[in-house]
This record gives structure tokens, C-alpha cells and sequence, in this order.
């Protein structure tokens, strides 16, 4: 490959490590410094000049911003290259769906989805500060930083998607979020905001904790109804206002004469939204791991860990945690996102800060703090080695001893291609 100049600079590529829908992702040797960075390539045209214009003025206002500490991936530089814009960005390891596939998509355990939910959970809440919609959180957009010397420490990614508060009010082509985290509002063309973005991070809470995407629907009309099927309907009111309700929804008149919503059989979705879907008449298979008839049996999907470290009373704090985890996953998928939790509030819920566990002062209670306070670590002080705070949603200054986890518990093997298709 060909060396990359900018008017300062000459980037020599490495390896490719990313495609996506609108560009490529080079690793790089930084002639000047021999760093390794990222270079994201932005193809030109006129179809991208509004997506190129949009995502380098989200980055421009990140990189002007202190997002050091908010574990969002950190902007170096953006510059145009003959026919294509690059942004040059820092080197990460690899995604979290990478290292789910590496794990054969594996459940993760409870006190490794609390430490990378905390980060986005930062993340999200600078995010909020900065008036920003993020609009594509999934575990392809969640990059490992270090895993072997800070274990699960993320940061969020990609920002082709995002746009500011003020520039959005409807949803409209192309289409925001991917379909397996896209929120109901989304979904159903309701007015929409921040909240989101805490709906696709609890699907991604969800699917770490299950192996496999909570709502992975073929088609909207599918991601309807999974949602419907384990959370309910909608209320008439949500029903009533949206622009896209009809294409899943019908209105029935019930015995006494009232109009009732209620959603279309299996395969009879209209317009491009519908296509086809699994069941008895359509024939295609079933697409998720775990039909659930409420997101409370997402506390008894698993057993309680089998490590040989934890004794009876680790176990107890365990399912404690699960209960926890539980909860603020169901606060973070509320079909109607004005009673949603928001980034702020969820750093105070007790999944995230511990309270539930701090009485029991358990092995388990103690890997976790020490997980997450080494993660939490701020870039600059990585080296510091003054006192910690001991509060998890604060910023630690002295790390705890390291911990790797060398049991990841899982189901037979599944193909990306039956995952994804």
C-alpha cells in the first residue's frame, strides 16, 4: 500500500483492520514519531459529501472537548488524501464482537459486563454533556484498549452515525441504529432523542450476558415483534402518535366496541418492513438463542458461576449481581423512552456502584471492585500511585492487583453467518 500524506505528516499502512458501510480502517506507522495509529478512510462522492461534512464536525467537537476520561476514542487528526478525507484516530485492540467470536460466543460473566457498561455508561454521559446522539452503539462500535494489561477497559467508537440534539426530531433515510439495538421509537417513527442510545446499551448488556442478541430480528417487522413478544405491546398512546405503526400493528374491534391494537400475524408485516419472517408459515428458522416472556427470566437464563475460587457465599453475592444487572437493563429497555433511565442516574444505580454488594465483602465482591477500579483508570495516571477513591463511578488512582478471568463458560459454536445473517 501506497504512504498517505497530510500537510504535516506521512502515515505508512500497515494492515487494513476494519470495512464498514461508508469506509476502511488502516493501521498505520506515523512516520514523525513511529506511532501506530488508525486511519479511517471516508470515500468521497457526492451521495457522502453529507455524511463525511456531518462526522467530521461531531469529531472536530470531540477532539476540542476533554474525553480522556470518557472512554471515548480519542481524534488526532482529519485530512484530505486525493480522492478520500481521513481521520486519523488512536490504535485499539479489538471490538467486543471480536472478542465475543473469540470466545465462540460465550456468556460473559456479570462482573465483566458491569466493568465495560460502567465505561459506555461514561461514555454516554459526556455524550449527553455535548448535546450528541451517538445512534449506532452495538459491540462492533465498543474497541478493548489493553486487555491483557487493563482487562475489559473499552471505548466507544465510530461517530459516522451520530449528530447533534438540535439537528434531529423524526427519524428519516437512512435509517439510525442497527437493527438488533434499535429502540422503539426508532422503530415505530416516534420523535426521538439521547435515550436512544441507553436502549441499544442495554440490548448490548443483554447479549454479553446471553451469548447472542437479545432481539435479532430478519426484518423490522421481526425486531417488533421479538420486542412485543417478551416486553408487550406499546401503549395506545405510543401507537396512536407514531408515523409507522400500521406496518406492524392493525386495529381490532373488541366485543364492547373498542379499538384495540394489536400486532399483525407472522408474516403479513406491510411495505419493506415486512418481508419475511420465521414461524410455522414462513418457514425460517428461529433466530434467537432465548425466547423470553419477560426480561425478568434474564436472571434464571444461567446457573450461578462454577469457579473454583468462589464459595457458597460468592454464589449468593453472584445471583445478587445478576438480580441487579437485571434490573438496570430493564430500566435501560422501557418502550416509552421518557420513563428510560439516562446515563446519569444509571452511574448511581447500585449495579454500577457495588452498595448491593459492598456488605458482603466476598471474593467475588472483591474481583469485581478490583476490575472495575483498574479499568476506570484514568489515561495520565495509569503510573500514579497515590491513594484510590474507593468509589467505582470515581476516578482510581492506584490500581488494585491484577486480575485476568481464565474461565468463560459457553455453547457450542455458532457461524457468523448464522449470527449476523
Amino acid at each position: 500500500m501506497e504512504d498517505i500524506y497530510s500537510d504535516t505528516e506521512v502515515y505508512h499502512p500497515l494492515a487494513v483492520v476494519g470495512k464498514g458501510t461508508f469506509g476502511k480502517v488502516l493501521q498505520c506507522w506515523r512516520a514523525s514519531d513511529g506511532e501506530l495509529v488508525a486511519l479511517k478512510a471516508l470515500p468521497t462522492g457526492a451521495h457522502m459529501r453529507r455524511l463525511i461534512t456531518n462526522e467530521l464536525r461531531l469529531t472536530a467537537a470531540l477532539a476540542q472537548s476533554d474525553v480522556d476520561n470518557s472512554h471515548i476514542i480519542r481524534f488526532i487528526d482529519s485530512f484530505r488524501h486525493h480522492t478520500e478525507h481521513f481521520l486519523v484516530l488512536e490504535m485499539l485492540e479489538k471490538n467486543l464482537h471480536e472478542l465475543q467470536k473469540e470466545n465462540d460466543f460465550s456468556p460473559l460473566p456479570v462482573r465483566h459486563i458491569r466493568t465495560i457498561s460502567c465505561q459506555l455508561l461514561r461514555a454516554l454521559d459526556k455524550l449527553k454533556e455535548m448535546a450528541i446522539i451517538h445512534a449506532d452503539i452495538k459491540p462492533e462500535n465498543v474497541m478493548i484498549v489493553d486487555q491483557l494489561r487493563f482487562p475489559f477497559r473499552v471505548k466507544l467508537i465510530d461517530f459516522g452515525s451520530a449528530s447533534f440534539f438540535k439537528d434531529v426530531h423524526f427519524v428519516k433515510e437512512p435509517y439510525i441504529q442497527s437493527r438488533f439495538y434499535r429502540s422503539p421509537e426508532i422503530l415505530l417513527g416516534l420523535p426521538f432523542s439521547e435515550k436512544v442510545d441507553m436502549w441499544s446499551l442495554g440490548c448490548v448488556m443483554a447479549e454479553l450476558y446471553l451469548g447472542w442478541p437479545l432481539y435479532p430480528g430478519e426484518s423490522e417487522f421481526e425486531q417488533v415483534r421479538y420486542i412485543c413478544e417478551t416486553q408487550g405491546l406499546p401503549s395506545p398512546h405510543l401507537l396512536n402518535m407514531a408515523t409507522k405503526t400500521n406496518l406492524f400493528f392493525k386495529l381490532v374491534k373488541m366485543v364492547h366496541g373498542n379499538l384495540m391494537w394489536q400486532l399483525r400475524p407472522t408474516g403479513q408485516g406491510t411495505g419493506p418492513y415486512g418481508g419475511h419472517t420465521e414461524g410455522e408459515d414462513s418457514g425460517t428458522p428461529e433466530r434467537r438463542k432465548y425466547i423470553l416472556r419477560s426480561l425478568d427470566q434474564l436472571y434464571s437464563v444461567h446457573g450461578p458461576e462454577h469457579d473454583q475460587a468462589f464459595g457458597r457465599e460468592d454464589t449468593a453475592a453472584e445471583l445478587a449481581d445478576r438480580y441487579c444487572m437485571t434490573e438496570i437493563i430493564k430500566q435501560m429497555l422501557t418502550i416509552d423512552s421518557r420513563h428510560r433511565i439516562n446515563p446519569n442516574a444509571a452511574l448511581q444505580h447500585p449495579f454500577i456502584t457495588l452498595t448491593h454488594l459492598h456488605s458482603t465483602k466476598t471474593h467475588y465482591y472483591d474481583l469485581s471492585f478490583q476490575e472495575l477500579q483498574k479499568a476506570l483508570i484514568p489515561n495520565r495516571s495509569s503510573e500514579d500511585h497515590s491513594d484510590h477513591n474507593c468509589n467505582p463511578t470515581a476516578e482510581p488512582q492506584n490500581p488494585p492487583p491484577f486480575y485476568e478471568d481464565q474461565h468463560m463458560r459457553g455453547f457450542p459454536p455458532e457461524t457468523e453467518q448464522s449470527r449476523r445473517s
